[in-house]
């Protein structure tokens, strides 16, 4: 690895001076991030100055630069990629970031994946094939998808470390004249479709695995491996194919970025690699929520286009790869590419928004960013500028007067997360063996995919079993891979301690099928030495490699069967008398991340189904006193030390429980919730310049679909409360809301309303006998885009990808129902 290394900076140490600075940073991580698409780079100095301004107002900490294809009728700004005009742009955007408090990471290229004009077909991804039964070698053809004018090209050879060092190449003149606020240095996720061939395959696989490829052509080109030794085959070329890229370019590109002065941001997902090892390589691991999940939230709302057939279901699981891959190696960072296609254009709501990201906190991301906020110039009338493929996290959107409030809830529980480690007991390993021998046939490299592909190597298997009723039943697990499992220290409280400093009391191996000598025979010997190691349901079947020495087979077989006394079918009873901790919230349904903190363990709870409301719950490592602290509203509440902590928390709500010194003196016990429904009466809503009066709450767009189109309703009523019932409405609740509203009594502005459950508190002294209630609400623009299509506006102007639906299919809203906006059903006040 030296040598790669040493190679790869000799072939740059010519360009490298100086680069970074050492300026301090200016920028938050707590705050989130954003994916910033620059349409064509057709950025101006007065467009960027607009969008970054109105993004840090809006509580972003930073922006993520990714040129992309761009918008007709603009192409006299189009600047190509890394040209004097584009450099010119660049550097004006790290001025006007700088002074904004924003930080910068920018994509090495555009689009995706790595790749452009300075590719040649030596340095091109590359596939072998079988033509008439004949072994054949050449280009996939594939190039850069999404690409800006200027970045357009062949994709980049991920396993041919001089095809990287080339590509390092084109960069360092920039980097070189780059200073902070940029942080980071990016890598998408892997899509180098068909890529399954190097020039260096066959000496590689030599050298790794003693024997040539070249004379098991015939187990390559089947469609499915027939035998266990051809199956064996297989796993070996799939492992050669890893090793090659994690050598010649995950762990260069995160040391030529290092040597430039920049942080490395990397998506292991989506590539042949072990995933934990490419994720634990970089200095920020990416991890990707893609896609709708249906949370059981009442009121919670899934876009029925979503199709979770072809593109999955988004899994904590997955999310756990990286987070886990940085908590064994002590990466203070893990972030997770946020919200990409949770529904359709145009129809996501905000409050759909807050669950995903409660589920990618739990999933131990602390560094979240938006996908994604298109730069969009001031002068372009709405919708402006647009990606194809997110959820519009830009001035643009029809929730962003809420974006405030939500980037406030992000910060406070970042703040959180990101200051203190994860506190895991457990370790699981991950069985990458099984994946390569389970996927073969057909020159298929198997990728490692986080959509739908996901239930062949996470869902459908022994380790997806077993994480997923880990986390079900409360334990904090992390996941190891053979890699990290050298890297582990032994301590003499029999425990597991990783380089970051970590302890765990556990070593768990699913039912894994195969697994190598090496690894057999380190977790036999921590085993002959008292050292807490299990299997679960089974032992390793088979070695994992075709052509193994006699001495190597014994070696296993030996290693093998010194493990019989440690297969557990169910661990939960071993894991009790090692003192692995179980929270008993996760059997209410609450989902969690424990933290160590100087005082104690701290949690961050969220209530992700309607299992739970309130009621008590067991904290195991937090007996002191604690206090509940709701980083949405900024409201607390205490518990005594040595009892358990009374929660409500309704569905779609999150808490911190983090252990305090001191509690107020006075704690007041949670009174018996009282309901006070309200009767309005002259109960109206004014739709632009129509006003109607209405009988009860119903949605605006029903009433007169001719204003369906509206953004935004104005619904007014008055209302007469006696003292008892001022005295018991501290909170405002909505039965339905579509999609948020602003609250005003008595002519003051209370606040808004965006996130489950459609609740706000009152503050005291507003109420009185007589009230005047004003609560507008903002639909999404669902309605607002079929109109603009049935009237034939032309807005859909980019070239490339011209516009797609959620499906990957041509954008069309002219003949979409009329979306639901306003207030439905029962509004009512509690004490509590």
């Amino acid at each position: 690895m030296k040598r790669i290394i040493f190679l790869l900076l000799l072939l740059t140490s010519r360009f490298i001076a100086t680069a970074g600075s050492s300026d301090p940073a200016v920028f938050s991580t707590a705050k989130p991030w954003a994916y910033w698409w620059w349409p064509g780079s057709a950025v101006t100095e007065k467009g960027i100055t607009h969008n970054l301004e109105n993004f840090a107002k809006a509580g972003f900490g930073g922006l993520h630069i990714i040129p992309i294809y761009g918008a007709k009728g603009s192409e006299a700004l189009f600047q190509n990629y890394l040209s004097p005009g584009w450099q010119a742009k660049f550097f004006f955007t790290l001025k006007e970031a700088k002074r904004l408090g924003l930080g910068i990471d920018m994509t090495m290229g555009t689009g995706w994946p790595l790749g452009g004009p300075t590719i040649t077909e030596k340095e091109a991804a590359k596939k072998y094939q079988f033509v008439d039964g004949v072994f054949t070698t050449g280009l996939t053809g594939q190039k850069v998808k999404r690409a800006a004018p200027g970045g357009e090209g062949f994709v980049l050879d991920h396993f041919d470390m001089k095809a990287f060092a080339k590509y390092c190449h084109t960069f360092v003149p920039l980097l070189k004249k780059s200073h902070s606020p940029l942080r980071a240095i990016y890598n998408d996720s892997y899509e180098a479709y068909g890529s399954n061939y190097t020039p260096d395959l066959f000496p590689a696989f030599q050298r790794l695995n003693g024997y040539d490829l070249r004379k098991h052509f015939d187990v390559l080109a089947k469609k499915k491996a027939e035998s266990e030794e051809e199956n064996q085959i297989f796993a070996d070329y799939h492992r050669t194919m890893s090793t090659l890229l994690q050598n010649n370019f995950v762990l260069p590109f995160d040391h030529w970025i290092n040597s430039m002065g920049f942080t490395s941001r990397n998506q292991a997902h989506g590539s042949p690699g072990n995933l934990l090892d490419i994720y634990a390589a970089a200095d920020i691991p990416e991890a990707e929520f893609f896609g709708s999940k249906p949370f059981d939230i009442p009121g919670y709302r899934v876009d029925p286009e979503y199709d979770s057939t072809t593109f999955g279901i988004p899994d904590i699981r997955a999310l756990k790869l990286a987070s886990s891959a940085a908590n064994l190696t002590g990466k203070k960072l893990v972030s997770a590419e946020t919200a990409t296609w949770l529904g359709n254009h145009f129809k996501v709501s905000i409050a759909q928004v807050k669950p995903v990201l409660d589920q990618v906190f739990v999933g131990g991301v602390n560094h979240v960013f938006f996908h994604g906020a298109t730069y969009s110039p001031p002068d372009v009338t709405w919708p402006g500028w647009l990606f194809y493929a997110s959820t519009n996290f830009n001035p643009q959107s029809h929730f962003w007067e809420a974006m405030p409030a939500l980037n406030k809830y992000i910060e406070n529980v970042q703040t959180m997360l990101q200051a203190n480690p994860t506190d895991s007991d457990a370790l699981l390993y991950f069985p990458m063996e099984d994946v390569w021998h389970n996927n073969n046939g057909s020159g298929k490299l198997h990728t490692l995919e986080l959509h739908a592909n996901s239930r062949e190597w996470l869902k459908n298997t022994s380790f997806g079993h077993w994480a997923g009723l880990l986390q079900d039943k409360g334990f904090s697990v992390d996941y190891i891979s053979d890699e990290l499992l050298s890297d582990l220290e032994l301590t003499p409280s029999k425990t597991f301690k990783t380089r970051a400093g970590g302890n765990y009391k556990v070593l768990l191996i699913p039912a894994a099928h195969y697994i190598s000598v090496e690894t057999l025979e380190r977790l036999a010997k921590w085993v002959k030495q008292g050292y807490p190691v299990y299997f679960l349901e089974h032992l390793p079947l088979h070695l994992n490699t075709f052509h193994q020495t006699k001495e190597a087979k014994e070696r296993w077989e030996a290693a093998r069967s010194a493990l019989f006394m440690r297969v557990l079918s169910d661990p939960a009873d071993q894991l009790a008398r090692l003192g692995v901790s179980t929270e008993p919230m996760a059997a209410k349904g609450l989902s969690f991340i424990r933290k160590k903190t100087p005082k104690g363990a701290a949690y961050f709870v969220t209530n992700l189904n309607a299992r739970f409301t309130e009621g008590n719950i067991s904290l195991k490592k937090l007996s002191g006193n604690v206090e509940i602290w709701d980083p949405l509203t900024d409201s607390k509440s205490y518990g005594k030390k040595g009892s358990d902590v009374w929660l409500s928390l309704a569905p779609g709500q999150s808490v911190i429980i983090q252990p305090v010194a001191k509690i107020p003196s006075l704690i007041v016990p949670a009174a018996l919730k009282v309901r006070t429904e309200i009767e309005p009466t002259n109960l109206r809503v004014q739709i632009d310049s129509k006003t109607i009066a209405l009988p009860d709450f119903n949605y605006y767009t029903s009433l007169d679909t001719s204003l369906a189109a509206t953004p935004s309703a104005r619904y007014t009523f008055d209302l007469t409360l006696s003292a008892d019932q001022i005295a018991n409405a501290k909170v405002l609740h909505l039965s339905e809301l579509r999609d948020m509203a602003k609250v005003r009594i008595n002519g003051k502005d209370i606040g808004m309303i965006w996130s489950l459950p459609f609740q706000l508190t009152i503050p005291d002294g507003i109420l009185q006998e007589q009230n005047q209630v004003e609560i507008e609400v903002i639909s999404n623009a669902a309605n607002r885009i079929r109109k603009m299509d049935q009237q034939g506006v032309v807005w859909k102007n980019f070239y490339e990808i011209n516009f797609v639906d959620i499906r990957y299919k041509p954008f069309d809203a002219s003949k979409w129902a009329i979306e639901d906006g306003g207030m439905k059903g029962k509004l009512y006040f509690t004490n509590r």
